[in-house]
């Protein structure tokens, strides 16, 4: 004896369609949210108008070439192991710049607590880091987002006047 299938009746058919919205809903969520990032009015991340990991590390290269030759703050590197630092800064400003990278250095008031820096060896500091992000040919606008971003670090930094 051949069994047919129970008819679908109207109960059935409501709760079937039921289930196949919810299904497609799911999968529709699922294929947006995994195509999307988060909203960022039209303008590429932080990290990407500073052009990207690649581009961020030559700009702290050359930041910290810079502070390792003047007079007046080259103090402040000696006995450092640049390669470890320039890659460690890189890192760190990514970070902040919510790029990819991923920043596993000390805390900035652990990292300099020993150094005493001076309130104007970390203004020089900036100086140079915002004449590299011109010659990067970074935005008015990134060039003031970064630099709003690292300001905090000037409390943990900063040790002698």
């Amino acid at each position: 004896m051949i069994r047919m299938p129970t008819p679908f009746t109207p109960e059935r058919m409501q709760h079937l369609k039921w289930a196949l919205m919810g299904l497609t809903i799911s999968w529709t969520l699922a294929a947006l949210l995994a195509c999307s990032s988060p909203p960022t009015n039209g303008q590429p991340k932080l990290y990407e108008q500073l052009g990207g990991p690649s581009g961020i590390e030559v700009v702290v290269d050359r930041t910290l070439d810079r502070m390792t030759s003047d007079p007046r703050t080259k103090r402040s590197f000696k006995g450092i192991k640049m390669p470890y630092l320039k890659k460690s800064v890189a890192a760190y400003v990514c970070q902040i710049a919510d790029g990819p990278c991923n920043y596993e250095g000390e805390t900035m008031a652990h990292a300099h607590a020993q150094s005493d820096i001076t309130a104007s060896e970390y203004d020089l500091m900036v100086s140079a880091l915002r004449e590299e992000l011109d010659r990067a040919g970074v935005s008015e606008g990134a060039k003031n987002e970064l630099l709003r971003r690292l300001a905090p670090t000037r409390r943990d930094i900063v040790k002698a006047p």
